[in-house]
């Protein structure tokens, strides 16, 4: 059962999203490379999902460090336009092989967590939790919301 408490600090914060990768990671390794081009149930491919998803927490990585940088609570274009954004990244990633694209999953996901280790629980709690809100559309909440796609519970 997923907590409904909010995470008031870094480690909290990065525990959610370690609970949340763990049954994500595992659907994947459970379609293998050579399923990622099938339909998933709600009509991306496999492969679309996971390049959607890992461009997702790369943006959030990237707007993390800069508000561990600077303070600066950025609002990108890619954030304001969710489906230009998921259109575009689709089509970039078409003729990306699936291990580049596990890799890439992966990637994206060691820098959130990097980023998130690094943040302070200050900077975890500050913009009234707009880290929290943020991360979590990105990552365990994010994972959620495709669950049914990948078979997670």
């Amino acid at each position: 059962m997923a907590s409904t408490t909010i995470p008031a600090t870094s480690s909290e914060l990065l525990a959610r999203v370690d609970v949340g990768w763990r049954p994500l990671r595992e659907a994947v390794r459970g379609l293998g490379r050579a399923r990622l081009d099938e339909r998933a149930p709600t009509g991306w491919s496999y492969h679309d999902l996971l390049a959607h998803i890992a461009a997702w927490e790369d943006l959030t990585a990237r707007r993390l460090r800069t508000l561990r940088e600077t303070g600066q609570r950025t609002q990108p274009a890619e954030a304001l336009d969710i489906d230009g954004f998921n259109a575009r990244i689709v089509e970039t990633h078409r003729l990306v092989g699936a291990e580049a694209l596990v890799d890439e999953l992966d990637t994206s996901h060691r820098a959130l967590r990097r980023e998130l280790e690094q943040l302070t629980d200050v900077q975890i709690q500050g913009g009234l939790g707009w880290a929290v809100v943020i991360v979590a559309g990105s990552s365990y909440g994010h994972y959620a919301e495709h669950a049914a796609e990948l078979d997670i519970g």
